[in-house]
C-alpha cells in the first residue's frame, strides 16, 4: 500500500504555472498592489476561467487608490489580539545558530507580508461583496476626491523582491510537518502563502507555532479580532467609486451553475481565511518588536 504524503498542495494555479491572460493578471496584481506574491485565494479561484481576470479588471481602478491603501492601514492597525506579551523568539533563534543578519532577513519578510495581507483583506472583501450584489462601491453616489483618489505608485516597493513560495509537496519531512501543524491549528485547508515563504526557516516556524500561534488559535479573542477587521474592510469598500468586482448573476453566461456554487464557497472561505492570516503574521512580528512596530506600514506611499 502506497503511503500518503504528510502534506499535499491544495489545488491552485501557482505563478509559474500561469500563462497568457492569467499570467498578465498575476503580474498586474503584483505591481498594482505593490506586493511580492499573488494571494492563495486568487491562485485557487484562478482555476475557474474568466472569474479572476474580470473581477480584477473591475477592482483594479478602486484598489489602486490611496483610499484603498488607507483602508489596508486601518485593517493592519486593528489586527492585534488582546492579551499577554509573547516571548521574543530572538534568544531561541540565536541559540539555534542564527545570526542577527539572518533574523533581520526574517523580520523583513514578515514586514513585507504584513504590508500585503491587509491589502488582500480589502481585495477579498470587495470581491465577496460584489459577488453577492452587496455594496462593494458605487452605491453612495459620491466619488473619491483629492488625495484619496490618487493612484499609488505602480511596482514593488524599493528593496522588495518577489517571494519564493516553497512547494508543500517538495519540502522535507520536517517542513511538511510544521506546515501541516500550522494549517491544522486554525482548521485551514492548506498552508497560506505566508507560511510557504517562511518555510525556508522551519525551525523558526516551529517556535512561532508553539509560542505565538497555538496559545490563541481558535480562541474567542482571535475570532473577535477577525470579525473586527472584516467589518472595517467591508465598510471601507463601500467608499469605492464603482463596484470592486463582479456579481455572480452577471457571469451565468460564462460559468456553469457548479462553478458559481464553487466560487461562492471559496469567496466565503477566503473572506475569513485572509483576515485570519493577517492577524497571525502581525502576531509573529509583534513577538519580535511589539504591537506598534508590527502594525506599522513599512512601505508607505
Amino acid at each position: 500500500m502506497t503511503q500518503r504524503p504528510i502534506l499535499a498542495k491544495f489545488p491552485q494555479v501557482d505563478h509559474h504555472e500561469a500563462s497568457g491572460e492569467l499570467a498578465a493578471v498575476y503580474e498586474d496584481i503584483h505591481n498594482t498592489l505593490r506586493v511580492p506574491w499573488v494571494a492563495f485565494g486568487i491562485r485557487v479561484m484562478s482555476q475557474f476561467q474568466h472569474f479572476i481576470p474580470e473581477a480584477w479588471a473591475a477592482l483594479k481602478p478602486q484598489i489602486s487608490t490611496r483610499y484603498a491603501e488607507e483602508g489596508a492601514d486601518l485593517v493592519r492597525l486593528n489586527s492585534i489580539i488582546p492579551g499577554p506579551a509573547m516571548p521574543n523568539p530572538t534568544p531561541k533563534l540565536l541559540r539555534n545558530g542564527w545570526t542577527h543578519e539572518k533574523i533581520d532577513k526574517l523580520k523583513h519578510t514578515l514586514d513585507v507580508l504584513n504590508y500585503g495581507n491587509p491589502k488582500y483583506a480589502i481585495l477579498i472583501t470587495a470581491l465577496n461583496e460584489a459577488w453577492h450584489g452587496r455594496d462593494a462601491g458605487g452605491q453612495s453616489g459620491n466619488t473619491l476626491q483629492g488625495r484619496d483618489a490618487e493612484a499609488i505608485p505602480y511596482g514593488l516597493p524599493k528593496g522588495v523582491e518577489k517571494l519564493n513560495l516553497l512547494d508543500p509537496d517538495e519540502v522535507d519531512e520536517r517542513t511538511q510537518i510544521v506546515l501541516r501543524d500550522i494549517r491544522d491549528a486554525s482548521l485551514h485547508h492548506g498552508p497560506a502563502s505566508d507560511y510557504r515563504a517562511l518555510a525556508a526557516w522551519p525551525d523558526y516556524l516551529e517556535i512561532a507555532l508553539r509560542d505565538s500561534l497555538h496559545p490563541v488559535a481558535l480562541s474567542a479573542e482571535y475570532d473577535e479580532t477577525a470579525r473586527r477587521i472584516r467589518k472595517i474592510a467591508r465598510e471601507h469598500v463601500k467608499g469605492f467609486d464603482k463596484v470592486g468586482g463582479v456579481a455572480w448573476r452577471d457571469m451565468t453566461d460564462k460559468l456553469s451553475a457548479e462553478q458559481i456554487a464553487g466560487l461562492t464557497g471559496l469567496l466565503f472561505m477566503y473572506n475569513r481565511f485572509i483576515p485570519d492570516i493577517t492577524i497571525a503574521i502581525i502576531r509573529l512580528k509583534q513577538a519580535f518588536s511589539g504591537a506598534e512596530d508590527a502594525t506599522e506600514n513599512k512601505f508607505p506611499v
